[in-house]
């Protein structure tokens, strides 16, 4: 109930300027700013509270709390995604719908019903969403960050391959799900790189460079860091495990100092 009333409420200012007189050129940024909100949050509240205007019979229920919010977002969402061709969106169905399905099943539905209402605006929002594809791989301290949108087939490919490196090795994996997910992503890039099928670049193949010394895998005092890759340093222990983790495959030795994993 609170989140359909927050929802009218930001709509309602945003539409009298608020946001204008804040100093923020959007009213997403304005929410997003304004209630500690992502951008899609703040998108989702905007519309709710617009379309729950042109659909009176879902914000009685939403209000009386005989809908979640949930449902009656996504409700809104397609009323919006129709534009004028969901001007006749049965309200009384879609309540029933939201009583009697789950909301992953009330999402399939709703875009289903978008396909068939407006085949040519459910072609144009998926151009769209594909555009809007990226990742990023950034290197901070010490470690790797990545974050990314994939579109739906590309997402569907990697969840299906991760899941099926991600499962637990017996009763003493204590690793987490998300640490298993982790791993497996790894293990599908090393399976890559070993098949050999990798385009080259500068006439090489993939790979990864280790430099380090016999006496930093000796773990001797004073001995210099071992490097993965320029500049990122790693412990003798790193070195040592990098053919287990591929699979037990030894790395080859590039000479005294030197090793290509």
């Amino acid at each position: 109930r609170l989140e359909g009333k927050f929802a009218r409420v930001v709509r309602r200012r945003s539409e009298r300027g608020d946001h204008l007189a804040s100093g923020h050129c959007s009213a997403v940024s304005w929410v997003m700013s304004t209630c500690a909100m992502s951008q899609g949050s703040a998108s989702d509240r905007l519309c709710v509270g617009k379309q729950l205007e042109a659909l009176p019979e879902v914000a009685v229920k939403l209000s009386s709390g005989e809908i979640g919010y949930q449902s009656a977002s996504v409700i809104c969402h397609l009323s919006d995604k129709l534009g004028e061709k969901g001007e006749s969106l049965d309200q009384a169905q879609w309540i029933g719908y939201a009583a009697e399905f789950s909301i992953k099943d009330l999402n399939r539905l709703s875009d289903h019903t978008r396909y068939v209402v407006d085949p040519n605006g459910f072609d144009r929002e998926t151009e769209e969403n594909y555009a809007e594809r990226f990742l990023h791989i950034s290197e901070m301290n010490g470690m790797y960050h990545l974050s990314g949108v994939m579109d739906p087939e590309g997402g569907s490919a990697l969840k299906s391959a991760v899941d099926s490196l991600a499962k637990r090795l017996g009763g003493d994996d204590l690793r987490t799900p998300k640490q298993r997910r982790a791993d497996a992503l790894t293990e599908l890039t090393y399976h890559a790189m070993e098949a050999g099928t990798l385009p080259k670049r500068h006439g090489v193949r993939p790979h990864i460079t280790v430099t380090t010394t016999l006496e930093g895998l000796k773990g001797e005092l004073g001995a210099a860091a071992s490097e993965l890759q320029p500049g990122m340093l790693v412990s003798s222990k790193t070195v040592l495990h990098l053919p287990a983790r591929r699979g037990g495959r030894a790395a080859k030795r590039l000479g005294w100092g030197r090793a290509q994993a």
